[in-house]
């Protein structure tokens, strides 16, 4: 069983898009056109070291997001007892 904090967290994933505002989506829309135009430009090895760079970012922009997350919430739960 996931603690408390896990289950809260994978709840606030699975409704982001409730509080998610514009910015975000027209932040990502520029995000995703120019990932499009660069991989345009990129040889076949380019693309495959890209995408093992990409995937290692991902997993520690992940673990850094989920330390964060985890944080705020040990913080509020020790600030309202």
């Amino acid at each position: 069983m996931d603690d408390y904090i896990t289950v809260l967290l994978n709840d606030l994933e699975d409704h982001a898009s409730s509080f998610l505002d514009g910015a975000y989506y027209a932040a990502m829309a520029r995000e995703d056109a120019a990932l499009q135009a660069l991989e345009e430009t990129f040889t076949r090895e380019q693309h495959r070291l890209f995408c093992a760079y990409e995937d290692s970012r991902n997993d520690s922009a992940a673990c850094y997001q989920d330390a964060l997350a985890r944080q705020a919430f040990l913080l509020a739960r020790s600030i309202f007892r």
